[in-house]
């Protein structure tokens, strides 16, 4: 395991405290929490989408021209 030193550890804790920040502004916000909820779920359909295509192209099979590897 890599050892993090203090001034990174130092800035992932500003940066997570920024964040914890951000989400409670976001939970108070009804609006925003609505818009980031159907950005979700939009996000969701993409990557489930993305997967299915995926999963063709796994299924494929691949035509080995002679000389290919």
């Amino acid at each position: 395991m890599t050892k993090i030193n203090k001034e990174e550890l130092d800035w992932r804790a500003e940066d997570d405290a920024r964040i914890l920040a951000q989400y409670q502004e976001i939970l108070l916000d009804k609006a925003r929490l609505s818009r980031a909820k159907k950005a979700a779920t939009k996000e969701v359909t993409n990557l489930s989408n993305r997967l299915q295509i995926m999963k063709k192209v796994s299924a494929t099979k691949s035509i080995n021209k002679k000389g290919a590897k």
